[in-house]
């Protein structure tokens, strides 16, 4: 077989093509005034947009030309190509000076190709960890916003509901200093010739008012210092007979008033490990409520039952009862409207609402189970006294 015939002038037009169209071997000649002649594609790469001989910045086509040396190959190394206000990029090149010309030929070296790879690959894993950092701290952010979202709204709905509680309070403050002026006026101007009968009933009424209001007074005090923390949990060991008899004589005259009696029931004579005071605030506060809400010659009975580390105390009355999708709102302020009792008692449930937050002092738990026109029991648990 004949060998294939060798076309240097294919061959040669082949290799220009290739290095013209070249984005990894830059080469470019220039003539000594400046001017660019040819520059291939990956030189015209890093020369950019400006005048190619500005571009040369170290080191810089002045100091090329003027390099003293006998050899054609004037300067062999690093060339940087760019300008000062934007990113630089530099080749390992030789540069040739010959017939009024400067040839510049090179690439990036494989040194320097691994060593900016190296530079690449750390500063991609910087902005990966940079930005698992963000979004972390993104997240936390967000949750912390929702966090401050949930508190902002808690906060309006408890100067919501503290608004309607005093404006309740206030209200129920008012009634009974407005009633109590009118019967005081009533008597100053008739009191020569009111009947006795109608002046004693008078009297009973505004003996009840100034009775209800000042126990709505007491509870207020006692509410607003617990709620600025000055009210100190002491418990101690004490006898349920004990608190009792303290509390019957605060509350008998308005059982008696009604013709109510209380019956008090603690056959195993219980013995509790309890904050006397605060006992004595939810148990007058539960028998209280039941008198107001029972009927006149009717009856409330106070029990006991202990349990494995609890007292279950319960107090119950056979009056009007309470409708059951009121439950819930017996133990929050303001949630609704005060139902007047049997003799048309007033009140605003803070009662109810210090005895849950006294009893949870306890960690105990209180609760009610009622019907409607039967009666009601409020039942709460207190810790005993265990040896």
């Amino acid at each position: 077989m004949e060998p294939d015939t060798f076309s240097f002038e294919a061959w040669s037009e082949e290799l220009t093509e290739c290095i013209i169209g070249n984005n990894t071997f830059c080469i470019a000649v220039f003539k000594t005034d400046g001017e660019l002649e040819f520059a291939n594609s990956a030189m015209r790469l890093l020369l950019g947009d400006g005048i190619p001989k500005e571009c040369l910045l170290n080191p810089t086509f002045e100091k090329l030309i003027n390099t003293n040396t006998d050899s054609t190959l004037i300067y062999k190394g690093f060339i940087t190509f760019g300008n000062y206000s934007s990113i630089n990029n530099s080749i390992t090149a030789s540069v040739f000076l010959k017939n009024g010309r400067i040839l510049i030929s090179g690439g990036t070296d494989a040194n320097q190709l691994i060593q900016n790879n190296s530079l690449l690959h750390e500063l991609n894993r910087e902005v990966n960890n940079l930005q698992r950092q963000l979004i972390k701290e993104k997240r936390n952010l967000e949750e912390t916003l929702r966090q401050l979202s949930s508190v902002n709204k808690e906060l309006k709905e408890a100067n919501a509901t503290k608004d309607k509680f005093f404006s309740i309070i206030a209200h129920d403050l008012k009634n009974p200093f407005i009633a109590l002026i009118g019967f005081t006026d009533y008597l100053k101007e008739n009191f020569k010739s009111i009947d006795p009968d109608e002046a004693e009933h008078m009297i009973e009424l505004m003996n009840n008012s100034s009775r209800s209001t000042y126990s709505l007074l007491e509870d207020l005090l006692t509410w607003s210092r617990s709620q600025l923390g000055k009210i100190t949990y002491k418990p101690e060991k004490i006898s349920l007979n004990q608190l009792w008899e303290e509390i019957e004589l605060l509350v008998i005259n308005q059982a008696k008033n009604k013709n109510i009696d209380i019956v008090f029931h603690d056959p195993q004579k219980v013995m509790l490990f309890c904050d006397p005071n605060m006992f004595k605030i939810i148990l007058r506060n539960l028998v209280i409520n039941a008198i107001k809400f029972s009927y006149p010659g009717s009856s409330v009975t106070v029990s006991a039952e202990p349990e494995k580390i609890n007292a279950l105390i319960s107090v119950t009355d056979k009056g009007v009862g309470i409708d059951p999708a009121r439950f819930e709102n017996l133990w929050q302020i303001g949630a609704g409207s005060s139902t007047k009792g049997t003799k048309d008692e007033s009140g605003t449930g803070l009662g109810l609402i210090l005895c849950k937050e006294f009893v949870e002092t306890h960690g105990g738990k209180i609760w009610v189970e009622s019907e409607l026109n039967v009666g009601s029991s409020f039942k709460f648990t207190i810790p005993l006294f265990v040896n």
